[in-house]
């Protein structure tokens, strides 16, 4: 049984005896309200200190720190990636946690790190392969519960973009922690690093792959939990979150050894209807006015038709670096935009990366494709929870979308969700923002954990204790519309 990332869970109050730093400590990175995780070991050789550095968001492992100074209670690391990106750690050890100052160039920021200890786990935990396709091996971790087997099992599947096994979302571990929770309720779970990052292999990314390909990774999941003596292949199940839900619907769709699945923020309708509605919610929650978010709409409709047909590129890289431009102009300093150098090569280096993301076969996909053919022939249970202060899949659109749904063909073994506290992360939310998630505890609503859990193991749902006691008058009135 291996280790377990304590500050994830708040287990363990740490003390120190004697100040010391050699180990692995993990933590963040903070920039302008956005937080980047972060994992540093500390190695002592004689006199001399070493350290690595792991930043999973952006897939870094094992970068080597330079300039690794350990005098007193003062610590500092550099880190240069690149000639020019010199990144300067400045920090203090007190009371067993290391904090101080980030810079990069005009970048300016705080870290923190606390120590990561090895603790025996209630159950088992074991580093897997799993071979996809003739260019995709899948690594990941299965956790196993103590005990006689054998048990249901889970497949964890990511959303969007190139993503960890732990689901790492601005040092909020999301699926680390309901891999932790399942397991420790009687529930086998299989987790993987998406393919093509870290330690899959292949190709993977908002590129020429499409969810239809990321579907092939999980089926080749569920083979692989069905050679393992210690899983029940009859309660196979699927938790897609977001983009993963998509997946979970088209995997679960024609695969009968699929019993339950949770969508988590998963989308019921055509990606282009979930853009739009996507952009009014997210500008709306950063405080954009009506006018402000009109023309952001209208970017949209131009960035959409792009994708679509292919025309009217011209006119849509115009208006693409007018509004790049006043951004950046409205956001940044002066001493900012100076470091950038050129801003208009700034600027076309931004829009190539924009439109290379539109024209790829990933993108067209998404806006074309409609999750309810998937899901209509879905015969699993299915468990769809929202968050009603999701700005990225807005329940609003969704949950009745996915309800008319499971009416118009019969379904009857269903449950749909929505918490009224919860955004896009199920974090309890205040507005719901992008911009919140990083400055919002990295924990669950605390009617998420608790509701999956019962799912799967086919218990009664529970009421969540922030809606009855606190939240929604619906909820504590009995009238949740959202609950049944």
């Amino acid at each position: 049984m291996k280790r377990f990332i304590l500050g994830l869970v708040g287990l363990v109050v740490l003390a120190f005896a004697q100040q010391s730093i050699e180990g692995t400590w993990e933590g963040g990175i903070k920039i302008h309200g956005i937080e980047l995780g972060m994992e540093v070991e500390f190695v002592t050789g004689g006199d001399e200190l070493t350290a690595t550095i792991d930043i999973p968001q952006q897939g870094a492992k094992d970068l080597e720190l330079i300039n690794v100074t350990f005098e007193g209670s003062k610590v500092h690391f550099e880190l240069e990636p690149e000639p020019g990106t010199l990144a300067i750690f400045d920090g203090e050890l007190a009371e067993g946690e290391i904090t101080g100052d980030f810079t990069q160039g005009p970048s300016t920021g705080t870290f923190y790190l606390k120590p990561l200890l090895e603790v025996e786990l209630p159950y088992i935990e074991e580093e897997v392969k799993i071979e996809s396709t003739e260019d995709v091996t899948l690594a990941g971790t299965l956790t196993i519960p103590e005990g006689e087997g054998p048990f249901p099992a889970t497949i964890l599947i990511t959303g969007s973009g190139k993503q960890d096994r732990d689901e790492n979302i601005f040092g909020f571990k999301i699926f680390a922690i309901i891999a932790d929770h399942l397991t420790r309720n009687g529930i086998a779970v299989l987790r993987c690093d998406d393919r093509g990052f870290l330690e899959s292999t292949g190709e993977g990314g908002l590129g020429e792959n499409t969810s239809k390909d990321y579907a092939e990774d999980v089926k080749a999941q569920v083979d692989y939990l069905k050679t393992r003596t210690e899983v029940d292949t009859t309660k196979i199940g699927l938790l897609g979150h977001s983009e993963g839900g998509i997946i979970a619907g088209m995997v679960a769709a024609d695969n009968p050894d699929v019993e339950f699945v949770v969508l988590m923020a998963g989308t019921a309708l055509p990606g282009d209807e979930v853009l739009k509605a996507q952009m009014v919610a997210l500008l709306e929650a950063e405080g954009l006015s009506e006018e402000e978010i009109a023309e952001q709409r209208a970017l949209q409709d131009q960035l959409l038709e792009y994708a679509l047909t292919g025309e009217g590129e011209d006119e849509l890289r115009k208006d693409l670096k007018k509004v790049t431009k006043a951004y950046i102009k409205r956001e940044t300093t002066k001493k900012e935009r100076k470091a950038l150098g050129n801003l208009n090569d700034y600027v076309e280096k931004r829009l190539e990366g924009q439109l290379e993301v539109v024209r790829s076969s990933w993108y067209r996909f998404f806006l074309t494709y409609d999750p309810r053919e998937d899901l209509k022939n879905v015969d699993s249970r299915v468990l769809a929870f929202f968050g009603a202060k999701d700005v990225q899949v807005v329940a609003e659109q969704n949950a009745p979308a996915l309800e008319a749904l499971f009416t118009e063909i019969g379904k009857e073994n269903y449950i749909i969700k929505t918490c009224c506290t919860a955004n896009h992360l199920f974090q309890a939310a205040e507005t719901g923002a992008v911009s919140e998630y990083a400055q919002l505890p990295k924990e669950f609503v605390p009617c998420f954990l608790p509701n999956v859990t019962n799912f799967i193991l086919g218990f009664p749902q529970v009421p969540c204790p922030d809606c009855k006691d606190g939240g929604c008058e619906k909820a504590r009135t009995g009238k949740c519309p959202h609950h049944k």
